[in-house]
């Protein structure tokens, strides 16, 4: 769960500096989540899906319901790269 959190994170471009001011959660908390130095808990969870609500179902489960607006970084950036390249 940790490597989703940090995809959604850097899909995202949140920094540690910013995620405290989102969530009240001390940055270095952040830090270490990044670096593996602690482990994902529930506060966590709640931040990134009130964040990211659009990637709640794969934060948890690793999977995607492009119909139901569940998607994941990696399928948001090819979506986006494909509508990129049709535009022009």
């Amino acid at each position: 769960m940790r490597e989703r959190i940090i995809a959604i994170l850097e899909h995202k471009k949140l920094t540690a500096k910013r995620l405290e001011e989102l969530s009240g959660i001390d940055r270095e908390k952040w830090y270490a989540l990044r670096k593996g130095g602690r482990r994902v808990n529930e506060d966590d969870i709640k931040v990134i899906v009130d964040i990211a609500p659009e990637y709640a179902l794969w934060l948890v489960s690793g999977q995607i319901a492009p119909e139901s607006g569940q998607t994941s970084p990696d399928y948001d950036e090819a979506n986006r790269t494909l509508t990129g390249q049709n535009a022009g």
